[in-house]
């Protein structure tokens, strides 16, 4: 599953894009139904919600791993990574086309969720997310956003932020989120993007099997994101400073503070 001998491994779910439903949609759908399972049968414990932390639990290490192996890929296979990809060699590892469906039938879940309890992030969040991975896993490409999700790497810590936990578990749960959402969402993943322009500009090989305008979907994609990113950063920061001032306790929601307020 994990690693592969061959220069280019088939993928997981070796497909052509066709019209009616290919076997990804039956994969993400899946994990929307056993998501959603989770969240009607168990819900949240101890202010966690449960099938969102299964999520990330699943999500953030093994795609540190699909991250190993991309650094590994030029012993592995002779050719570095992001230009093995660009060069349309296929998927690394089967393990890179299929932790994206996972995320899919998460997003499709939060989509269901907006729109069924009116909720504009919800919407927001869950659109972007199965507008993107949907994209990638009709044209067979998901390999090439799994790397991306190291950005789950911090949500792992988020789940904890409201739960009920001593103060001392708290300064850590707050610690860790603060550390591994500026070293995966303002370190890894830009460094990722960046890498892939960089590449797509500097090697003309990587330049002859994409459309033209996939390289226009990365471009907008990464800004959307890693706006997003730096934006909540500016929120994080804010409470950081807010909690070393004692204007804010830890675990304390500062929505629910300035309501009181």
């Amino acid at each position: 599953l994990l690693s592969f001998g061959e220069k280019t491994p088939p993928p997981l779910l070796a497909y052509s894009p066709h019209p009616s439903c290919p076997p990804w949609f039956f994969v993400s759908l899946g994990f929307c139904l056993l998501f959603g399972a989770l969240k009607v049968t168990v819900g949240k414990v101890a202010k966690v919600e449960s099938y969102s932390l299964l999520h990330c639990v699943i999500v953030a290490p093994l795609s540190l791993l699909c991250l190993h192996y991309d650094n590994s890929a030029l012993a592995m296979t002779g050719v570095s990574e992001p230009l093995r990809t660009l060069q349309c060699s296929g998927p690394l590892t089967p393990l890179h086309t299929f932790l994206p469906l996972i995320t899919l039938g998460y997003a499709l879940l939060d989509l269901f969720e907006g729109l069924y309890d009116a909720k504009p992030d919800f919407i927001l969040h869950g659109s972007a997310l199965t507008l993107l991975f949907s994209m990638s896993a009709y044209t067979g490409t998901t390999h090439r956003v799994a790397t991306t999700l190291v950005m789950e790497v911090s949500t792992v810590p988020l789940q904890f932020i409201h739960a009920n936990l001593p103060p001392v578990p708290m300064l850590l749960v707050n610690l860790t989120f603060l550390l591994t959402f500026v070293a995966c969402r303002l370190f890894l993943v830009p460094k990722i993007w960046y890498g892939w322009l960089a590449t797509y500009y500097s090697e003309p090989s990587a330049q002859t099997c994409m459309p033209e305008w996939y390289i226009t979907v990365v471009w907008v994609g990464g800004l959307v994101f890693h706006g997003l990113n730096f934006y909540w950063a500016f929120y994080i920061f804010k409470r950081v400073i807010r909690k070393a001032k004692g204007v804010e306790a830890m675990g304390e929601n500062a929505d629910e503070k300035e309501k009181g307020e």
